[in-house]
């Protein structure tokens, strides 16, 4: 069998110099750079401080010990340092079941002592090139989640605007590295305040690409100052052939007049956002019309609504009114409608409304969860 020149760094862990300088003369006949060490200590440093590509690591330490715990911890440690070294533990020829407690440490596979050259070698070479492809798929993974997690925060950032007697705040927190939460503001205009929060069917990545499309349309139709029936009408025909089968998109659309303190809006299938008066009743704006994607609408109908002095608007996705506390109840809108207040400072408060989401689910979030306020002083 013909083996290619490796630059690869072998650690060889071993109590015993004989096996330890043999095992080092067969691996560098094969290119291999060899690090030595005769106690499971000196292992761990060499692998703190070297860039080891696989360990070679030997059960028993002391001559009167054939139990292999040493040999175990080692494998342990090694593996808590890295997980995505390749370990081969050296065992006792016929010692099956501390060769199977060694993999069951994390080793990546055994070799029993006597070996044969050629099949330890060829071991080495295979576990080697596996554990740089792990590395290298890792590396790519890293870098594609700090990508997503980047595009994340382009996409749905903090949100904090105050225009006139109107202030505005709200932030998203996905389940995972990237969400299918969206929610935006804008101000096309100095006397008018447009502002979104939409639900992709879906989570992970799927969703996040779906949200991703959603703010490259929403925030180009927002700006251009068109009204809300304009706008979901827009984006339900941009969407209608990026959807698959099966899934659709929430969506609550707003376009607030300054002057005026009307509200139009529209509410696609959207968990419908609390309207809170200054004194305390509540109410809530319902679906003016179907989710978009899964039905052809029949048109988009807008709804007016005047807001007041001392009002406040919530608006969230299914994330917080669906969390639960592990018994299957639901944290609810009757929970959130308490926590509004137009006169809490409305980063405080979406803060305290998480915390209570939170508390309720056990800090276990099973979706995405959005939460946007909008309040008149």
């Amino acid at each position: 069998m013909n083996y290619a020149v490796n630059t690869s760094e072998i650690l060889v862990a071993d109590d015993q110099e004989h096996v330890r300088e043999a095992l080092a003369m067969l691996l560098r006949s094969r290119g291999y750079s060899v690090r030595q060490s005769s106690s499971p200590q000196e292992a761990l440093r060499a692998a703190e401080q070297e860039s080891i590509e696989l360990a070679l690591v030997d059960m028993n330490y002391r001559r009167d010990s054939t139990s292999g715990v040493e040999g175990l911890n080692l494998i342990e440690s090694l593996r808590q340092m890295d997980g995505t070294l390749p370990i081969v533990a050296l065992t006792a020829w016929g010692n099956v079941d501390l060769a199977v407690n060694a993999m069951k440490s994390g080793a990546s596979d055994f070799i029993e002592k006597p070996w044969r050259n050629d099949a330890l070698l060829e071991k080495v070479e295979s576990l080697v090139r596996r554990g740089r492809e792990v590395r290298s798929q890792q590396r790519v993974s890293d870098y594609e989640k700090q990508d997503a997690q980047q595009v994340q925060m382009r996409i749905v950032p903090r949100r904090h605007i105050i225009a006139g007697s109107v202030e505005l705040f709200g932030e998203s927190v996905p389940l995972g590295t990237v969400g299918g939460d969206y929610f935006g503001a804008w101000q096309p205009a100095a006397e008018s305040l447009h502002f979104c929060i939409a639900d992709v069917s879906g989570k992970g990545t799927p969703g996040a690409l779906i949200a991703a499309m959603l703010h490259a349309s929403v925030s180009t139709l927002a700006t251009s100052g068109r009204d809300a029936r304009s706008v979901v009408a827009e984006v339900e025909s941009i969407l209608q052939n990026q959807l698959g089968e099966g899934h659709y998109v929430t969506m609550f659309y707003g376009a607030l007049d300054l002057n005026t303190r009307v509200l139009e809006y529209v509410n696609a299938g959207h968990c419908p956002p609390i309207l809170k008066h200054e004194g305390g009743m509540a109410e809530m704006l319902g679906a003016s019309r179907p989710v978009l994607g899964l039905v052809t609408s029949q048109g988009t109908h807008p709804e007016r609504i005047p807001l007041r002095a001392g009002d406040c608007l919530l608006l969230y996705t299914d994330g917080i009114t669906e969390a639960n506390d592990g018994r299957g109840e639901e944290f609810g809108e009757e929970r959130l409608k308490p926590l509004i207040s137009s006169t809490q400072d409305l980063q405080v408060q979406h803060g305290r409304m998480l915390q209570a989401v939170s508390q309720h689910s056990g800090g276990k979030l099973a979706d995405d969860a959005t939460l946007v306020l909008v309040a008149v002083r």
